[in-house]
Order: structure tokens, then sequence, then C-alpha cells
């Protein structure tokens, strides 16, 4: 049973790791959507990654799906689907599957029609046009500047014989071309990017020319490029009436619109990438999906089994414990549960209809034992009588002539003084048997059963002052239903059994303590000694005509007539050893508070 518990904790253990492995794996495919835009090569091979990842995952939702769903599907086959556990968990897994479905179906044609209108025709117009637009824009300040530079190349070549030797005018030559065709940045820079030659003094450079324009202006072109970092435009040329040097000049340009034209680039840029990747994303969509919808149905599915086990189970040891009543095991008792209060009360109806079960049959039990040996010291009580009182009469006429002769003759008297002695046990035990056979039923009556006791313990103790009588009650006065000529029986033999008890034990210092308390609408008597305790368990001790006192002639119906005034008065009764450390009985006595 242990391991059966042990293999079930592993099991929902597993299914929880693998939903919340799942619930990650579901957030790391969002990321990897939003990262999906940058086009690089790590991004495409995470995402053939995350698919492979994905397609095992739901190969491992759908083999646990099975593997949960597999005993119920043998339960179908075998028509064994009317349990409620296979119901809970069917109605769970269709209150997922039924929504996933719809929803799959409108999530795959949505994704689809998104897809599509992502990349349709006018979208795509619309984003070359933008990326038209601004590259026109730059184009133009390209074309700009590259005919203002080829102006500045020629003037500057045309003047080469005075200029190229001499760079304070060629410095100044800079700076009237500079401010003419407004060009705020103007140098001459040689091969290795050193300023020969700048328009103004102030000028920093910026933006160093790459070496393939530096290639392009050695082949006779002029070398165009953008700085969107500085926003501006440059201009590089080589002079060729000069040893070594180029003319690089620049313009800037509108910050915003530098930044829109970024911007446009980049959306076109991520655009081309998603539309090349097209299938692949909407594959990813569609894992997502499926994973989630497995995650679901296994979800439910798991609460299925648990809501049902938490129903089941009960129910199931209520049928169990109701098997073993009609087997005659009435033991049973079913544990509440912290889940339902609806199982609470079936729970606490079943346990309290077993426990009516047991006393009722206990009950009877007492009931036709005592009508039994009621019927059987009828019969002994009648049976000795008769024979009893002709004995008797004998014997005292044997002695009384006796006296009148001389015979004297003392084993003779002794004989006599036997029979008369016995006769005399024989009618104790004949009316014993009467009383037992005659037990009336009790008349219920209000009384203080605290003052009899009380009252039954002084007369006691005014008797044998060897034993110390003690008795604490939980308040001065409890009134209640009882027959006071009975219960006072009661208490008479219990308290006299214990006075026996510590003779025989023969201690320095008896000791009888009568205790109550009320607990759980019980009034609780206890009565203490420290005597031998007993050598017998209580149900050989109730049983009539069983006596421990053979030496002081007891007749064994003493704790038979308590059990049976105790039964009329709706009470139990225990007896046994004291388990204080202390030699001795205890005796327990529980009334109903109701009576």
């Amino acid at each position: 049973m242990n391991n059966k518990y042990i293999n079930i904790s592993v099991l929902n253990l597993r299914i929880v790791l693998l939903i919340l492995g799942s619930l990650i794996f579901i957030g790391l495919s969002f990321v990897l959507l939003f990262y999906q835009r940058t086009n690089t090569a790590s991004t495409l091979e995470y995402s053939n990654i995350y698919i492979l990842f994905a397609a095992l995952l739901t190969l491992i939702l759908i083999f646990s799906l099975i593997y949960l769903l597999f005993p119920i599907y043998l339960r179908v086959r075998r028509k064994k689907i009317s349990t409620l556990n296979s119901k809970f968990t069917l109605y769970f897994i269709l209150i997922a599957l039924t929504p996933s479905i719809f929803l799959g179906i409108i999530g795959l044609v949505l994704i689809n029609f998104g897809i599509n209108d992502w990349f349709n025709s006018k979208i795509n117009n619309v984003i070359n046009n933008s990326v038209f637009v601004a590259e026109s824009y730059l184009e133009e300040h390209k074309e700009t500047i590259k005919g203002d530079v080829y102006a500045m190349y020629n003037d500057l070549n045309s003047s080469s014989d005075v200029l190229s030797n001499d760079n304070n005018k060629l410095a100044i030559a800079l700076r009237t071309q500079s401010l003419i065709r407004a060009l705020p940045e103007v140098y001459v820079i040689t091969r290795q990017g050193t300023i020969s030659a700048k328009a103004f003094d102030n000028n920093i450079l910026q933006y160093s020319p790459p070496e393939n324009s530096f290639v392009r202006a050695d082949a006779g072109e002029m070398a165009i490029m953008s700085s969107t970092i500085v926003n501006k435009v440059y201009a590089l040329v080589k002079l060729k009436n000069y040893e070594n040097s180029y003319l690089f000049a620049g313009r800037s340009m509108d910050a915003n619109v530098i930044s829109a034209l970024n911007d446009t680039v980049s959306a076109k840029n991520e655009y081309t990438f998603l539309e090349n990747n097209r299938d692949q994303i909407s594959l990813i969509f569609v894992l997502i999906y499926v994973v989630i919808s497995l995650i679901l149905i296994l979800l439910s599915t798991f609460i299925g089994l648990k809501f049902a086990e938490k129903i089941v189970l009960p129910l199931s040891m209520v049928i169990k414990a109701t098997n073993n009543i009609s087997k005659g095991k009435y033991e049973d008792k079913i544990e509440k549960t912290n889940d339902y209060v609806e199982l609470n009360r079936l729970a606490e109806s079943f346990n309290k209809m077993s426990a009516d079960i047991i006393r009722q049959r206990k009950q009877i039990l007492i009931s036709e034992k005592h009508e039994t040996w009621s019927d059987i010291a009828r019969k002994i009580a009648h049976e000795i009588k008769n024979p009893l009182t002709p004995i008797q009469l004998s014997s005292e006429r044997l002695e009384k002539k006796i006296k009148n002769t001389a015979i004297d003759n003392n084993e003779i008297t002794d004989c006599i003084d036997t029979i008369r002695r016995q006769v005399n046990e024989i009618g104790y035990l004949v009316d014993e048997f009467s009383n037992f056979a005659r037990l009336p039923n009790p008349i219920l009556e209000k009384q203080d059963i605290y003052e009899i006791i009380i009252d039954i313990v002084n007369d006691y103790k005014n008797n044998y002052k060897m034993i110390d009588f003690e008795y604490n009650f939980s308040r001065n006065k409890y009134e209640m239903l009882i027959d006071k000529s009975q219960i006072s029986r009661v208490f008479q033999n219990l308290i006299i059994n214990s006075i026996h008890s510590i003779q025989e034990a023969n201690v320095s210092v008896g000791k009888i303590i009568v205790e109550s308390s009320i607990t759980n609408n019980y009034l609780n008597i206890l009565i203490l000694d420290n005597g031998v305790g007993l050598k017998y368990e209580k149900n050989e001790l109730i049983k009539p005509y069983f006596t421990t006192k053979k030496r002081r002639g007891g007749s064994g119906l003493g704790l038979a007539i308590v059990e049976k005034i105790l039964f009329d008065h709706n009470a139990e009764f225990f007896i046994e050893n004291r388990n204080d450390g202390t030699e001795g009985a205890k005796v327990e006595i529980k009334f109903d508070n109701k009576i």
C-alpha cells in the first residue's frame, strides 16, 4: 500500500514538473518570437532548435496524456465507465478539449489570415515606397554634394601649381570654397587619413572614410558615403595634381530625417526577414498552440483524476465499511476530510450509524444474556429452595433431639452446625439468584447522583477506618434521571469490591478515590483503588456466577447485576487495571448527559 502511494506521489510530481516545464517553454517561445524580428543567423539557429525541442515536448505531453487516459480507455472497453472516477475525468477532458478544438480552428484561420495580411502587396508597397522616399532624400543630398565637390575639385586642380606646395594658401582656398558651396567641412587628407589642410581651424574630423572609398577614389571615381552617427553625407575624390592628397568634404543632414531613414530601412529588413521565414513563424505559432492545448488537456485530466479521487475515495470507504458491517465487522470508521463539507457530513453520519449499530447490538446481546441468565437463576432458585427448607427443619429437629438426650457427641454437633451453616449460605445464594432474576425495570426520577455516591462512601468510611476514602467531583450537585435504589446498589457493589481487593492486597494504607468529570455529553464517574487489581478480563468478570471470592462465598452475580442496572440506565461500564503506575483497579462509568 505504501509503495502504491509513493508511486502516485512520484507520478503527480512528474506531471507537475512537466506542466511547469511546458509553461517555461511557452514563455521562451514568445521571447523567441520577439527576437525573431532580428535578422541574424543565431536567431535562425535558435528557431530550428526551438522547433526540435517543441516537437519533442509535444511527444512527451502526448505520451503523458495517453499514460493517464489509457486506464480509462480500458474501462470503456470493458463497459465499466459508469464509475464516478472515470466520469469526472471524462468531463474535465471534454471541458478542456471542446474549447481547444474550436479555438484551434479559429486560431489557425486567424493566424493564416493574419500572416497573409502582414505580407500582402499593399503593405509591401508601403514599406518599399517608404524606403524609396527615404533613400531618394539621401540620394538627393549625395548628388548635391557630388556636384559641389566636383566643382571644388576642378578649382583646386586648376590652381595646383600655386596651392600644392603651400598649405596655408591651400587652407585659404578651402575656406573660400567652403563658404561659396555651403560645405561646412572641407579637408585635404592623405591616403593614411592624416589631415594636410582644412577650411576652418575648428573643424574636427568626425568621420574617417573607409578603405573601400580610397580604392574607388584611386580608380578615379568619387566615393559618396553617409554617416547616421553624425548625420552627415561625405564625398571623397583624389586630387590628381597633388601628391598623396584627397579632397574630403561633408554636409549635415536633418537628424530627424536620418533617424526616420534608419527606422524605415530597419523595418524593411525586419519585414523582409519575416517574409522569408513566414512558414517557420507559422509553424512556431502552431507548435505553441498545440503545446498549450495539450497542457490544458493534461492539466484537466490530472485535475479530473484528483478531484474524482477526493470524492470517490470517501465513497469507496463508505462502501467498504458497509460491506464490513454486513459481515459483522463494526469497528470501521471513516476519516473526515478537509476538502468537502458534504463528505464530512457523510462520514459523520456513517460513523454515528456505525456507533449506533454497535451500541444497539451490544444492548441486544446484554439483554439476551441477562434474560437467559435470569431464566436460569429463576429455575435454580426454585429447584434449590424446594429441598432447602426440609433440610433446614430436619437439622433443627435432630439438634433438639440430641440436646434432650444424654448423648454428648461433639462430632455430631459440629456436623449439624455445618449443615445449618451451608444451608444458610445456599439460602443466601438462592436469594441472590432470585434478586437477579427479578431485577425490576428502573423507576427514573430526578436525583442528585453526587449525593447518592457521597452517602455510600461515608457509610463505608465509618465502617472501614483503615481505608482512606476520597471523592472529587466537578461540581457540588448533578441531577439526572435515575433509579436511586438501583444506582445505590451499583456503587455499593463496586466500592465493596474495592474494599475486598484492598484487604486481599494487605496494604498498609488502603485508598479508594471516586472522581467525576463531564466530557463530550457524558458524565464520567471514576473509582480507583490500590488493591490487588484484576486477574481477569471484563468479559469474564461480568459473567453471571463467575466469582473471585471463593473464600468469602461470593455468588458471582455482583458485576452482572451492575452491568444490567447500568444497561437499563443507558450507561457504559468499563473495568481494568490502573495504568498510572499504581497497583489496583479502575472502574469507569459513563452516563449519557441527556438522561
